[in-house]
């Protein structure tokens, strides 16, 4: 069965989405920051700190011509971001899991029933990341 959200035709006049940017809020910034960086290889493309407001802007690439981005921002009360999860698509999901073992702890890969191959980490704020590769 296939689910369908509205209109699926496309209209001249109607506006165009170029890209997301996700915002976790979290007082483990520069943890999460590292975590980001170091073990999924994003890159920080900006970064402030005045006025107490701290944050960064990492992107899946070293240029802001990204279609996704991830800022991380300082606050001083955690979230909760229970039920929400950021979903990476990787060429190798071999190599994340020699890259991860041994230093954070995994589930997977798993084989979805569509074929894709799943692997479950969570980052330092509680945010479920699944690294994928294969099919959306």
């Amino acid at each position: 069965m296939q689910i369908s959200f509205g209109s699926q035709t496309s209209n001249a006049n109607e506006i165009t989405l170029t890209g997301l940017k996700t915002r976790i809020e979290t007082p483990l910034f520069q943890v999460c920051g590292n975590f980001y960086t170091k073990y999924l290889g994003m890159k920080v493309l900006g970064s402030w700190d005045e006025k107490g407001d701290k944050g960064v802007i990492l992107g899946l690439g070293s240029s802001s011509q990204s279609e996704a981005y991830l800022e991380i921002a300082y606050v001083e009360t955690p979230k909760s971001y229970e039920g929400m999860s950021l979903q990476f698509r990787v060429i190798d999901i071999d190599s994340f899991v020699r890259k991860l073992h041994g230093h954070i702890e995994f589930r997977g890969p798993e084989t979805r029933p569509w074929g894709s191959r799943y692997l479950y980490i969570e980052d330092p704020a509680g945010i479920q990341v699944i690294l994928y590769e294969g099919e959306l």
